[in-house]
């Protein structure tokens, strides 16, 4: 039942899952070039000159990335879930419905972090070629909150989108903004490195958001 489950998923989504693969893959590409092309025309003096002096973090077009992959499949996920009918259906098959979600959510968590396992080793090893250890380490730290918002932002859209009620999808809704926003907040290089646990721990908090919706989904709210 669960490699059926996953394939159910894999259908549904693969090419959601391959169109964020290849924005991924261009994204790094244009990052990769604009980088060799700045070290070219001003040299890597300027470039330490931007990243020290003026604080500033050279990959910030990753930012969104994350986050906007993590709706776009959340979205791709759950909302036929609910607009088809699919859940219900779900809910009534003979195993645990708590189960039965958390393999569906497990499949898009799962597929997330490796698209972005993958994203973030690529580019790590890029910035190694041409920065010394600290800055990858400072690298690594910027860019960690932005990824955590990926998956944070996936089970925040399978909570609104399991949610039964319409009222309380837009409760959910105004509550997910302010938590994804502590992950956006700045781009300033290391900025969340005094905070990491804490916004671990977020993460996992909201992982569970998405039983409450299948708790009232069940109760026929």
């Amino acid at each position: 039942m669960f490699k059926s489950v996953l394939y159910k998923e894999w259908i549904k989504t693969k090419w959601y899952v391959i169109g964020i693969c290849v924005v991924s893959i261009l994204l790094h590409a244009y990052m990769f070039m604009k980088l060799g092309r700045s070290i070219r025309f001003a040299g890597m003096v300027h470039l330490w000159d931007v990243i020290i002096n003026k604080d500033q973090f050279i990959f910030r077009e990753i930012k969104l990335f994350p986050l906007i992959s993590g709706i776009v499949l959340g979205i791709a996920q759950f909302v036929p879930e609910i607009y088809q009918k699919r859940l219900k259906l779900a809910l009534h098959l003979p195993l645990p419905s708590f189960r039965i979600i958390s393999w569906n959510v497990l499949y898009g968590a799962i597929t997330l972090a490796l698209v972005y396992v993958i994203s973030i080793a690529i580019l790590i090893t890029y910035i190694r070629l041409y920065f010394a250890i600290e800055f990858v380490e400072s690298a690594f730290l910027t860019i960690l909150p932005w990824y955590l918002a990926g998956i944070v932002s996936y089970f925040l859209v399978a909570w609104i989108c399991l949610e039964p009620r319409w009222n309380r999808r837009i409760i959910n809704t105004i509550i997910s903004i302010p938590i994804l926003c502590t992950y956006m907040i700045t781009a300033l290089p290391a900025a969340y490195s005094s905070c990491v646990i804490l916004i671990l721990s977020i993460a996992i908090v909201v992982m569970f958001f998405v039983y409450i919706s299948v708790i009232r989904f069940k109760d026929g709210k």
